[in-house]
C-alpha cells in the first residue's frame, strides 16, 4: 500500500470563499471591515510561516490583518496592557495571542485579559468550557483542533462511532481536539507521555490524529493498515532545505514507513494548517456578528 499524501490547501480555499461573502456583507453592515490582530513575540520561524499565511489568507477572505510585535523584554505587566487595548478597541473584532511565549510571561493572565468574545484561537477558558459542555455553538472553537477535524471529515465522512486515537494532550490542541470528536460521537482513545504501548493506542485507529511535537514519533509499524492519519505536529528543523530554499517543516508521522501501511497521510505543513488559519478567520467573521 501506498498512502495517498493530501494537502489541506483545496478545503482551505473553499473556506475562504465562503468567507469573502460573509466578510463583504459584514463590512457593509460595519462600515469597515472585520479585524483580527495577531500577537506575537520573538522571531520563531514556525510564527513567521503562520503571520505570513493568516496575511495572505485574510487578504483572500476580505478580512482586515495586523501583526502586532511584543518588545523584546515584555513583562507580564505591559503584555496585559498591551491585550487590554486590542480588547477595548471596538475597530478589533478578533485578538489571537500566538505561541511561543517566553516563559517568563504568564500566560494565563493574558488569557484572563483577553476577552473570550474577541478570543478567536478559542483559547480562553470560557470557550474550552462550552466545548466541554457541549455547546460549540455557544463558544469559539479552538482553530488547530477544528482544522483537523474538517480535514479528517472531508476525507473520511461522519467519525461518529468510529474508533480514533489522538496521540498529545495538550491544552491548546490534544485535548480540545478529544472532546471535538467526543462531541462528534467518536471513539476516543488519548495517548501522551506515560502511556506506556503507544503502538498498540495508535494501531486501535480508523483515524489517527498525531499532535505531540515530536518529530516522526509515529511510525508505519504503529499505524492500522488503511488508516487515515491526520499530522498536526509542526517543527522546524534547522538547516536550509536544498530545494525550495526554506527551513523545512517536519510532522510527527515518519512518513516513509507511514506511507506504506496508511490509506491516507495529510501533508505537513500544508495539510491542516491552512485549514487552521481558514478557522481562526471564521471565528474572527463569528465573533464579529456577536458584537455587533
Amino acid at each position: 500500500m501506498t498512502a495517498r499524501i493530501v494537502s489541506g490547501l483545496e478545503l482551505a480555499a473553499r473556506m475562504l470563499t465562503d468567507l469573502r461573502v460573509q466578510a463583504d456583507d459584514l463590512a457593509a453592515r460595519l462600515g469597515r471591515r472585520p479585524a483580527l490582530v495577531s500577537v506575537y513575540s520573538g522571531d520563531d520561524a514556525g510564527v513567521r510561516r503562520y503571520l505570513e499565511r493568516q496575511r495572505d489568507s485574510a487578504a483572500a477572505a476580505g478580512i482586515s490583518w495586523a501583526g502586532e510585535r511584543l518588545d523584546a523584554g515584555s513583562t507580564t505587566a505591559s503584555a496585559v496592557s498591551h491585550i487590554a487595548r486590542l480588547a477595548a478597541d471596538p475597530a478589533t473584532d478578533g485578538i489571537a495571542l500566538l505561541f511561543p511565549l517566553p516563559p517568563s510571561l504568564d500566560v494565563a493572565r493574558l488569557l484572563a485579559e483577553l476577552p473570550s468574545a474577541k478570543d478567536v484561537d478559542g483559547a480562553h477558558p470560557h470557550n474550552l468550557g462550552m466545548l466541554i459542555a457541549g455547546r460549540e455553538d455557544d463558544g469559539l472553537l479552538p482553530c488547530t483542533a477544528m482544522a483537523a477535524i474538517k480535514l479528517a471529515e472531508s476525507l473520511a465522512g461522519k467519525l461518529a462511532g468510529r474508533p480514533c486515537t489522538v496521540v498529545g494532550a495538550s491544552p491548546r490542541v490534544g485535548r480540545p481536539l478529544a472532546q471535538m470528536l467526543l462531541n462528534r460521537e467518536a471513539t476516543v482513545t488519548v495517548a501522551h507521555a506515560a502511556t506506556r504501548d503507544l503502538a498498540a493506542a495508535c494501531r486501535g485507529a480508523e483515524v489517527l490524529f498525531v499532535a505531540a511535537g515530536r518529530p516522526g514519533l509515529v511510525t508505519g509499524e504503529m499505524i492500522r493498515p488503511g488508516a487515515l492519519v491526520v499530522d498536526i505536529g509542526i517543527t522546524v528543523v534547522t538547516g536550509s532545505d536544498p530545494v525550495a530554499g526554506r527551513t523545512p517543516v517536519v510532522g510527527d508521522v515518519e512518513l516513509s514507513s507511514a506511507s506504506a501501511t496508511a490509506s491516507i497521510v495529510t501533508a505537513v505543513p500544508d495539510g491542516v494548517g491552512p485549514v487552521t488559519t481558514a478557522c481562526l478567520l471564521a471565528n474572527v467573521l463569528r465573533a464579529a456578528a456577536r458584537l455587533r
